[in-house]
């Protein structure tokens, strides 16, 4: 408990270090983006440790950590000290606001420092190599850190999130095997205040008061991180043994069929809400022909890996304040405003920029938001001169994103990606169905948002005609782009028919979407021309984004190092992801103009008026209103029911809360409790390699991905020759950089002569040889008691050996 108070004490300190050059930054928002300091302070007190470590301008120590936070400090002070009447002014009128913003971010820091705490074990799925990348940048005198699973190489994958959860755990002394759980923790909470700020935002930008904001921004956090998909009202119908096999085989997820009920309202069936992160596929005679990814943060946060997608969530919603805040620029954004805003310019990119080094996929989801909200915006405040309002954002934005691809240039050069281009998505496609079970609550809030705002929108002019002709251009470039090459492709090889069937039937089912997007996008431009609502053009672009990348899902797909039915698993996977966030922010908001809505037309249905002709007709139409309304809260109250279900029963049985023999005595925050219990001496082995013995390359056994293969290397820092081998071949594209390696390590354990040993071992530069079970199991590794002139025994216990290279 120590150390969860140790870390929850210094992220607060960042968060007050960053509070001055918060409220300078966000000064156009509400809340100054006080919501955001502690987001913002990572990722800014992090970039400057990696700049002077690349530079080697100071090393990777507790006192560089110290050294910059002092700087800051000095910084904050002289701006605190220029504005502190206004600060000080501003947190007298808006206490109530930060305080329940803590108490948001500390509930959900709590929350799931306790389910963590119930399932603490980094192992499975991908907590090794997450944990590793984290132990390397804390084993790094300077940077870039060198690959834990592949020694003599950096890094070829984006890490800064592991970089700013070691940064914690450095400042703090906080050992990495309790520090990963704490991150774990650390993130919801972080996503948690910053979703309530953008909110809260938004709905004060609108018109709404404290009481509203602060409702509905909690509400924010609780939609997108305490729900889970609607797979789960599935799960309950499976539970109690419901359904035919009609039925079963027309819903198509595996491992939901006809048969009996389980034993209560919950499944029996071991690890089942996995389930709900698998629906989007197509079975034939129960094999995937499109195996795809479906998650979602509040899966995400139960399985507990520490990984990019994950991690960038609250990073991703700081970009989007930055680009609420820039969006109440009460100007058109071109040159002249980045003469007039350098500090607001550096940020964008800084922060912006810095999602590539997070998650590489969010940087062009953040950049083409950014186009469309400034383009947008020059066109609604301009002289609905469509050509110089995309002229002007080109020339804003541009630089910008120039100048954040630069800020993190050391990254780019260091890293290689499995990406092989885009190619068109063909023959397989998502079902309406599991599309509504996917993300069916939140498709639905933003649709209805984008309806139930187009009355109030009024007669189009003709510059609205020429920007609707351009935004519906840009909607239905990709399904044109696709049509055309699909309809080439399918014609050479099964005939005119089978290509029009093709392109017409997919057609079909993504026009919907493009719908959305075209509407949603035009009735944002009309907003801002009439200078009405303009807060509600925002939330619209959110979700013409999202339902781009939707469409867009259906249509390509990112060409990686997988294949066959699993071609399109990475792309469903990291653009559902993002839609849900974008979604879950858009709908939430559209709980707050439903409700703003119905709240006006009851107050004008109250008024006293004087009967007027057709006065039955228009008592029909809102008594119709009414229906509609009741009927669509009360759907949208039961899909939020639906959804929770899934949440609450996957944390019981992922914590096992509710079993007989289950007890908080057994609580731990040591992810490596499991190895301690499991294999004694390779838990202390992992201790003294981390924390007494000198820096240097090790050699361990090599084994399969995603398996206690590589266990050392990951849990310590310290390199090892080869880890696991499919990642390193998704991470680098080619097998090229460690062929040879594996053998290579089996000479170094089975070889009985020493010259040859010696040489694998400075050949490598390897100064410790790890021996354990898994070593003994696969090789032996009796050889190296015999090397006494080459190896000394620097560790050994219960039955672990850990020998050094004598010089």
């Amino acid at each position: 408990m120590l150390d969860a108070l140790t870390w929850l004490l210094a992220i607060e300190v960042l968060g007050l270090l960053a509070l001055p050059l918060c409220f300078v930054l966000f000064s156009r928002l509400p809340d100054r983006g006080l919501t955001l300091a502690k987001p913002l302070a990572l990722v800014l007190f992090s970039y400057l440790l990696w700049v002077t470590g690349l530079t080697h301008l100071a090393p990777n120590t507790r006192i560089t950590l110290i050294v910059i936070l002092l700087l800051a400090a000095v910084a904050g002070g002289f701006v605190f000290r220029a504005m502190a009447d206004r600060i000080i002014s501003f947190i007298k009128e808006e206490w109530r606001t930060l305080v329940v913003a803590e108490i948001i971010f500390l509930a959900f820091f709590f929350l799931w420092l306790g389910i963590t705490s119930e399932t603490p074990a980094i192992s499975g799925t991908e907590k090794p190599m997450d944990f590793g990348f984290m132990n390397a940048v804390l084993q790094s005198r300077f940077f870039p850190p060198e690959d834990p699973w592949l020694s003599g190489h950096s890094i070829s994958y984006y890490y800064f999130g592991h970089f700013m959860m070691a940064f914690l755990a450095k400042l703090t002394a906080v050992p990495s095997n309790v520090g990963y759980n704490l991150a774990i923790s650390l993130v919801p909470a972080l996503l948690a205040i910053a979703s309530f700020g953008l909110i809260y935002n938004l709905v004060r930008l609108s018109g709404g008061g404290l009481r509203s904001a602060l409702g509905f921004g909690l509400a924010a956090p609780a939609m997108i991180m305490l729900l889970g998909n609607l797979e789960g009202v599935l799960e309950f119908i499976h539970a109690q043994g419901l359904g035919g096999d009609g039925f079963w085989n027309w819903v198509g997820i595996k491992g939901l069929g006809s048969g009996p009920a389980g034993s209560g309202l919950l499944p029996d069936d071991y690890l089942w809400w996995w389930r709900g992160t698998r629906v989007i596929d197509t079975l034939v005679d129960g094999q995937s022909l499109d195996y795809t990814i479906t998650e979602f943060p509040a899966f995400s946060f139960l399985l507990g890996d520490l990984h990019p997608h994950v991690m960038s969530l609250p990073f991703v919603v700081l970009g989007l304040s930055l680009g609420l805040n820039l969006f109440q620029y009460r100007s058109t954004i071109g040159p002249g405003w980045l003469l007039r805003n350098p500090l607001e310019a550096i940020a964008i990119a800084l922060f912006v920029g810095s999602l590539a080094f997070i998650n590489i996929w969010d940087l062009p989801l953040l950049a083409g938001i950014f186009a469309v909200l400034i383009s947008v915006k020059n066109y609604g405040e301009g002289d609905g001169d469509l050509q110089r309002a995309v002229l002007n954002a080109a020339a804003a934005l541009i630089p910008i994103l120039a100048l954040g691809v630069l800020m993190f240039l050391p990254f780019y050069l260091t890293f290689s990606g499995g990406a092989l281009g885009i190619l068109p998505l063909q023959d397989v496609s998502t079902r309406p169905i599991l599309f509504f079970l996917a993300i069916g609550l939140f498709a639905l809030l933003a649709i209805s948002f984008v309806l139930l705002q187009l009355p109030g929108l009024g007669r189009p002019t003709r510059p609205d005609g020429v920007f609707a002709g351009l935004v519906l251009a840009i909607a239905l470039m990709p399904l044109v782009v696709w049509g055309g090459i699909v309809l080439v492709l399918t014609w050479a090889d099964e005939g005119v028919g089978a290509a029009i069937v093709d392109v017409g039937g997919r057609a079909l089912w993504v026009l919907p979407g493009l719908a959305i997007v075209a509407v949603a996008s035009i009735s944002a431009g009309m907003r801002l021309r009439r200078g009405e609502e303009t807060a509600a053009a925002f939330p619209l672009m959110l979700v013409a984004v999202a339902f781009y990348l939707l469409v867009g899902a259906e249509l390509f797909y990112v060409n990686d190092t997988f294949g066959g039915a699993f071609r399109r698993m990475n792309t469903v996977f990291k653009v559902y992801y993002q839609s849900w966030l974008l979604l879950g922010l858009a709908g939430t908001y559209s709980l707050y103009f439903w409700r703003s809505r119905v709240t006006t037309h009851s107050l004008r249905g109250s008024e006293p008026r004087q009967p007027e002709p057709g006065a039955g007709h228009t008592h029909s139409q809102q008594k119709l209103v009414r229906t509609a309304n009741w009927v669509w809260g009360f759907a949208v109250v039961l899909m939020v029911v639906g959804s929770a279900y899934y949440s609450v029963g996957a944390v019981l049985d992922r914590t096992g809360i509710l079993n007989q023999n289950h007890t908080l005595a057994d609580n731990t925050l040591d992810g490596l409790s499991f190895v301690q219990s499991q294999d004694p001496g390779e838990y202390a082995a992992i201790l003294w390699l981390r924390d007494d013995a000198g820096f240097g390359r090790i050699v361990e056994a090599v084994g399969d991905d995603y398996s206690d293969y590589g266990r050392i290397s990951a849990s310590t820092g310290f390199p090892t020759l080869l880890g696991w081998k499919g990642h390193e071949l998704q991470w680098r594209g080619t097998s090229l950089p460690f062929q040879g390696r594996e053998e290579d390590v089996e000479r170094i354990y089975e070889s009985s002569d020493p010259a040859e040993v010696k040489l694998l071992l400075e050949q490598y530069q390897v100064r410790y040889v790890y021996l354990g079970r898994r070593e003994r199991s696969d090789y032996g590794g009796a050889n190296l008691a015999g090397f006494g002139n080459l190896l000394r025994t620097a560790f050994e216990q219960d039955g672990v050996i850990i020998y050094e290279l004598l010089n």
